[in-house]
């Protein structure tokens, strides 16, 4: 019989899948599944904060627009309880990347760590903290899948 997964593995699979097929594929119609009405996610310079579906669904409207080729790698999760920490990197193809993200030629790398709580399965809070690193070619771990062929 298969081991049932805590809660804890569950919410790093829900916020997997965003990242995954909301933020790096453009499934908007997951985030009504995976985002509380309630929500609230802060962000460095995302002024005034990110709220409901309807502010999320702006939000990665917005990015999938100006950034078509942004794709964020999970690097490691902890999980404990309703909480999710997730630390990543993203990346934007050099052929996007325009200043100040990176030089000419250059491709634009952020890291980050994002602490969200989940409820039901549905994240209900998000606090972002990034840097930018510094702009170089993208490393072949960090590409796309889809520009690897």
């Amino acid at each position: 019989m298969a081991k049932m997964k805590n809660i804890s593995e569950l919410n790093k699979l829900r916020v997997r899948l965003f990242i995954e097929a909301v933020l790096n594929e453009g499934r908007l119609e997951l985030i009504d599944e995976l985002i509380a009405a309630d929500f609230v996610g802060h962000l460095p310079g995302a002024e005034p904060d990110i709220t409901g579906p309807a502010g999320v669904r702006r939000f990665v409207s917005c990015r999938h627009r100006v950034l078509p080729g942004l794709y964020v790698k999970i690097e490691d999760q902890i999980a404990e309880d309703d909480r999710v920490v997730t630390r990543w990197r993203a990346t934007v193809p050099a052929r996007e990347a325009q200043a100040p993200l990176a030089p000419a030629g250059r491709a634009a790398c952020h890291a980050g760590i994002s602490v969200t709580r989940l409820l039901a399965g549905k994240q209900v809070d998000s606090y972002t903290e990034c840097a930018v690193l510094t702009a170089s070619p993208a490393p072949a771990s960090l590409a796309h899948p889809k520009s690897e062929s």
